[in-house]
């Protein structure tokens, strides 16, 4: 009798668990935020929203992503928004792509990072602390120092110089060939491609990544269907 009533008990807590883990999952469409932050070792990209508290005047903010460590896989539908992740990928699909960036851009002003190392002149007493980056910005389809936009047509100025020579971005548009976009720190003349793209297919590889800093490594960008997808690993193209 005791082993029947543990039993029920066990699956009552069981149902009553996946009950509050689904209407977690459930997010509200008003209140949601997906937000991609540059953190001390990586990209988080999390989902946040507002759910009743214990009283109408009181909330509680649910937050899915990288912020679970055990799970941080999410799928998320709204009426002008649909988001997955599943830890390496974001994939995000809108009625425009404007819709993506307008979203996006309530938490995000300057792009997402390609690279980012954070580090300290001083480590021991963490003084003097320092930013190495650079960044593609979502919304004008531009690189950038991860303020304003990197010159095309010429080398990378000093304050880039950590770029080593092996760095590499490329892209093809509307799925054609492979092109050269940073190459021997040199920045090719891109935007008017990306201007006049339907898709735009971006790829990052930086050798630094595997020792220090952290970054992205493809970026799709589908302007006539609204989609975004963002890689933390993804495999560069041989051409």
């Amino acid at each position: 009798m005791r082993k029947v009533i543990l039993l029920i008990s066990a699956l009552f807590s069981a149902g009553t668990m996946n009950a509050a883990y689904a209407e977690n999952k459930t997010p509200d469409c008003d209140s949601l935020n997906i937000m991609l932050m540059s953190m001390k070792d990586g990209l988080d990209i999390n989902a946040n929203w507002r759910t009743t508290g214990s009283s109408p005047k009181k909330f509680k903010t649910v937050s899915v992503g990288d912020s679970n460590k055990t799970d941080p896989s999410f799928d998320i539908s709204c009426p002008n928004l649909t988001a997955s992740y599943d830890g390496n990928v974001l994939k995000m699909k809108a009625d425009s792509y404007k819709g993506i960036t307008d979203h996006l851009y309530k938490q995000l002003n300057r792009g997402v990072d390609l690279y980012n190392y954070r580090w300290y002149t001083d480590p021991k007493v963490k003084a003097d602390f320092k930013v190495d980056k650079y960044s593609f910005d979502l919304e004008r389809l531009l690189l950038t120092d991860g303020y304003i936009k990197m010159p095309e047509g010429g080398s990378i100025s000093k304050k880039q110089s950590f770029i080593p020579n092996t760095a590499v971005i490329s892209y093809k548009i509307n799925g054609g060939e492979l092109k050269p976009l940073l190459v021997n720190k040199n920045v090719t003349k891109y935007s008017s491609d990306f201007k006049a793209a339907k898709t735009i297919d971006i790829y990052h590889k930086n050798p630094d990544m595997a020792r220090r800093g952290f970054g992205i490594e493809r970026i799709f960008v589908d302007k006539e269907n609204g989609v975004l997808e963002i890689y933390k690993e993804h495999v560069f193209p041989p051409k």
